[in-house]
């Protein structure tokens, strides 16, 4: 009795939960493919899909008839607090001040939107424009540290931009862009 009397009094005064208080309907729920990649690294294509089913199926949105089409346009890279080291020289002293990066900022840009037709030229809809997303990894001191970092740096940015995607398309507040 007091649980129904709760329930009137709430959704008489208009209050309802803005986010996740529905289920999506089935109309609105669809499947993510990749419809173009310019980056050459495969696995960040596949990173940034994985987000974006990730985030879909969270909110009972994956599976129907819509079409969730996904860009991944480019790969970032930007040194981040540049030094000046001295460099060696042949006879052994110092060298002259040559500059060096403490960290590197590798970040995946892409778009997403959904079309209710599975043509590649079906208008789109909901499209979230260009989406960037960064993640910064310290300097190795070795080429294989190096590239692990990088690697695992880029598939961390890439599973977050397509989280960020799929929140878009649901329509969810996002953070500003990176």
């Amino acid at each position: 009795m007091r649980r129904a009397l709760a329930a009137a009094v709430v959704t008489a005064c208009g209050y309802h939960p803005v986010h996740g208080g529905e289920p999506v309907p089935a109309s609105e729920r669809c499947d993510v493919v990749l419809a173009r990649s310019d980056v050459p690294d495969a696995v960040v294509a596949d990173e940034v899909l994985a987000g974006v089913r990730e985030e879909l199926a969270r909110a009972g949105a994956l599976g129907g008839p819509l079409r969730c089409r996904v860009e991944v346009l480019r790969i970032d890279e930007a040194s981040e607090g540049i030094g000046a080291v001295r460099g060696p020289t042949e006879n052994g002293e110092e060298g002259r001040l040559l500059p060096t990066s403490r960290a590197t900022r590798v970040g995946v840009v892409a778009r997403a939107d959904w079309a209710r037709n599975a043509g590649p030229e079906a208008p789109g809809e909901r499209d979230t424009a260009d989406v960037r997303v960064f993640e910064t990894v310290a300097v190795a001191p070795d080429a294989r540290n190096a590239t692990f970092r990088h690697t695992d740096a880029l598939r961390a940015a890439a599973r977050r931009l397509g989280r960020r995607l799929g929140s878009r398309l649901l329509g969810r507040p996002a953070p500003s862009d990176e």
